[in-house]
């Protein structure tokens, strides 16, 4: 089975990491490995005073390892272009490890009520490290007030239907149902990333439609909003979050839901009189047939 695991290197203040995050956030230290510890003469020469220094730590926080190290110099480490999520089952919980994660940091996004979460913020830890917490809430949460549900068994397997969502090439061909067509398209798969998707209509008009990805499990799940444009940069009108399913349904079948929950009850009303149920069922007929051919 694979895994995916986040390596952190604080080149010089492992401890000091290991520690804050014991107590802000509830971690297990699993496992602590100093360069003394190591058996085999290193190929590479430690910095002076090194030997006590971490080689390699392993956190459990929650359901998720993280892996640490003081690395091999003493440059200030730097983290850029990620962040670490987590997630937590109340939002008493949640609050209480945002405010410890940002003792000495700097708040981003303050904790609030978004329409994706009852409860999420975002933070730069004293160690620079990104944070991004909220809420966790069930894959299949229903918000009658706000959500639109699109369901369906459909003849491709996930993997197939997952490229066909996530490949701007394969998002053209199916994206949109007719009359308007969608003339471009731009994907940065990861958490933070943005996407773009351009519709034109059939008087030539057209309508960019700017979002980031929140999560992305190859295959299986994949949601999206609009609340930014990119690099967490907020939109003028948040509208909606998308949250993608794709289950093994069978030998080639799968398991298709899109969940669009909506900032407001207005939103989703209207996003309902707009057509939703006709236009996203064409769309998904149209994708079922793509990847198909795949």
């Amino acid at each position: 089975m694979n895994s995916l695991t986040p390596y952190l290197f604080f080149n010089g203040r492992c401890d000091e990491a290991l520690a804050f995050y014991q107590q802000a956030t509830g971690a297990e230290l699993l496992q602590r490995l100093r360069f003394r510890d190591n058996p085999e003469q290193s190929a590479h020469p430690l910095p002076a005073g090194w030997t006590d220094k971490v080689m390699h730590a392993a956190l459990q926080i929650g359901k998720t390892r993280l892996f640490a190290s003081d690395g091999m110099g003493g440059e200030p480490a730097t983290f850029k272009g990620f962040s670490v999520v987590l997630n937590l089952p109340d939002e008493d919980g949640a609050r209480r490890a945002f405010e410890a994660l940002a003792a000495g940091g700097t708040v981003s996004m303050p904790m609030t009520r978004t329409f994706w979460s009852p409860a999420f913020g975002m933070l730069t830890d004293r160690f620079g490290v990104g944070w991004m917490v909220g809420v966790e809430v069930p894959v299949n949460a229903t918000d009658g007030e706000r959500d639109l549900v699109l369901e369906r068994v459909l003849d491709a397997p996930r993997e197939k239907l997952f490229r066909a969502w996530t490949e701007p090439a394969l998002m053209v061909q199916w994206f949109t149902p007719p009359p308007f067509v969608t003339t471009h398209a731009e994907v940065d798969l990861r958490p933070g990333g943005s996407c773009l998707v351009v519709m034109r209509s059939p008087e030539g008009q057209e309508f960019p439609n700017r979002g980031v990805y929140l999560e992305v499990v190859p295959n299986e799940r994949l949601v999206t909003t609009d609340a930014y444009v990119s690099a967490w940069e907020p939109a003028p009108k948040p509208f909606m979050t998308l949250t993608l399913t794709f289950e093994d349904a069978g030998p080639g079948r799968t398991k298709y839901t899109a969940r669009a929950r909506h900032w407001s009850a207005e939103d989703r009303a209207a996003h309902e009189q707009m057509g939703f149920h006709e236009g996203w069922g064409q769309a998904t007929r149209q994708l079922e047939a793509l990847a198909a051919r795949l």
